[in-house]
């Protein structure tokens, strides 16, 4: 299976320019709430968590679906691989590695930059149902003393930047987009295992969901030969 960040890395849209994209939108329906996401022809410009969502409690015993709602205009091949892939990483998480990434149509991926560094380390490195410390993966980005750095991309990186509730959302340049779940920002924590903010701590209920969600598939997966048993099999 191709490395996970040199597939991303070949999937960048080269354009730098995304004001004068034509962007579709769609939404998903998930446990975590509605799920939107943006994109063009060329790749994903945003995904958008919906902030003031508070969902149940991720339990051992839940099982779900998601659902794609219809989009008034016929979504790009990009968004297409996304809504596929985040269906999986909801229902059936361990075949997202088998599942081609959307093309990410954001200047974060298109420069030689440390945080672009970061980010395809954390993808490429940090798997399902696995944590980090910025310490950690500042070692595994190349520079153990670059915590701080760390902590910057973390902000300033595609996962962390300004994130509205669905419903009062503003329009978003370019700087202000982003790419959660994707982008797991979500399996970095602080190194006193505290969880750490998450969408500058208005998230911080999706992240311990997203983590807790991941641990116990995580468990059942090494407990199961087939199908994890906890969630539907199609």
């Amino acid at each position: 299976m191709a490395n996970m960040a040199a597939r991303l890395h070949q999937k960048v849209a080269k354009k730098k320019n995304t004001s004068h994209c034509k962007q579709v939108t769609a939404a998903l329906q998930s446990p975590i709430g509605t799920i939107q996401v943006s994109g063009c022809e060329e790749g994903i410009h945003s995904i958008e968590l919906q902030e003031g969502f508070v969902p149940n409690d991720r339990t051992r015993v839940a099982s779900f679906t998601c659902e794609v709602c219809e989009s008034q205009e016929e979504m790009t091949a990009p968004l297409k691989y996304c809504m596929t892939w985040l269906q999986a990483y909801f229902s059936e998480p361990w075949t997202t590695e088998k599942l081609p990434l959307p093309a990410f149509h954001h200047p974060v991926f298109e420069q030689a930059t440390f945080t672009c560094n970061v980010l395809m380390t954390l993808m490429n490195d940090v798997k399902f149902g696995e944590m980090a410390s910025y310490k950690e993966l500042a070692t595994m980005a190349g520079n153990s003393k670059a915590v701080r750095a760390v902590g910057g991309a973390m902000r300033a990186n595609p996962e962390g930047w300004l994130v509205s509730t669905i419903s009062q959302q503003k329009p978003m340049s370019s700087e202000e987009s982003e790419v959660p779940i994707i982008v797991p920002c979500h399996r970095v924590i602080c190194s006193n295992g505290q969880i750490g903010n998450y969408m500058g701590g208005r998230g911080n209920h999706l992240k311990q969901w997203l983590l807790t969600h991941e641990k116990l598939l995580k468990e059942s997966r090494n407990t199961s030969q087939g199908p994890c048993p906890i969630l539907p099999h199609s």
